[in-house]
């Protein structure tokens, strides 16, 4: 679900935009509607955890858009909403071209479904992004459970290993980690594929040294309850629990 706030004092092209808009996608909720800058502020203020866009034009009463994005930006949200700019002038939009929290910038005359699909592109981005939070959350989970230390670096990069493979639907990527995962992570991280894998064994060796033997021989199905598992062992295990 995607929620919007309009900010825009033509009731007119609010109404045209609201009604194409819920006609074509249900997941895209239109939350809050502000026809003047004093009454965006107030919403954003009051509801900016329940808000993932703003379609915020620069024309507008009491404060303008280019007031209001400088605005927000130092309110220092924790959850700051992602800001489409619309205008029907380029003067303007020419102003807000370089602002930090403006993603993109819609043209006031241009076909609505050109509007619509920024919008469900935004939308399907969104969803994956929250999809990929849910699952970074749950491979973390996984891994504290069976005793890895959440604050150890090596710890993260376990989680990342997991979730790149998983998120590629990949499970041939475990059979050669180093050439495949370990340098993608390092790579990310601007670290050298030793420091990754140095990493990622400290971090399992402290798990096997911590862990409840019990639990570490049920997780992995082994049969000798002294047997310690690799970190392929514990890749591989966590996603098929996936």
């Amino acid at each position: 679900m995607l929620n919007v706030l309009i900010a825009d004092d033509n009731i007119y092209y609010v109404k045209n935009l609201v009604n194409f808009v819920i006609g074509k996608n249900s997941n895209i909720k239109i939350t809050n509607i502000a026809s003047d800058g004093l009454e965006v502020l107030n919403v954003i203020q009051e509801n900016s955890d329940k808000i993932d866009l703003i379609l915020l034009d620069l024309k507008m009463p009491k404060i303008d858009g280019i007031e209001i994005l400088d605005k927000l930006y130092n309110m220092n949200l924790a959850h700051s909403p992602t800001v489409f700019v619309i205008s029907g002038e380029s003067y303007l939009l020419s102003q807000v071209i370089h602002h930090p929290l403006v993603s993109d910038f819609i043209n006031k005359f241009e076909n609505m479904d050109n509007i619509y699909n920024k919008l469900q592109n935004y939308e399907r981005n969104l969803n994956f992004l929250k999809q990929k939070e849910n699952l970074s959350k749950k491979i973390y989970s996984e891994l504290v459970h069976i005793g890895y230390n959440p604050s150890h670096i090596g710890t993260q990069y376990i989680k990342e290993c997991i979730l790149e493979i998983y998120s590629n639907s990949n499970n041939t990527y475990t059979q050669n980690l180093e050439n495949f995962i370990y340098k993608k992570i390092a790579f990310s991280h601007n670290k050298s594929l030793k420091n990754v894998k140095t990493n990622i064994v400290k971090a399992t060796d402290y798990m096997y040294t911590e862990a409840d033997m019990s639990k570490i021989k049920d997780y992995f199905c082994f049969n000798d309850i002294n047997k310690k598992p690799t970190p392929k062992v514990v890749i591989s295990t966590i996603l098929n629990k996936l």
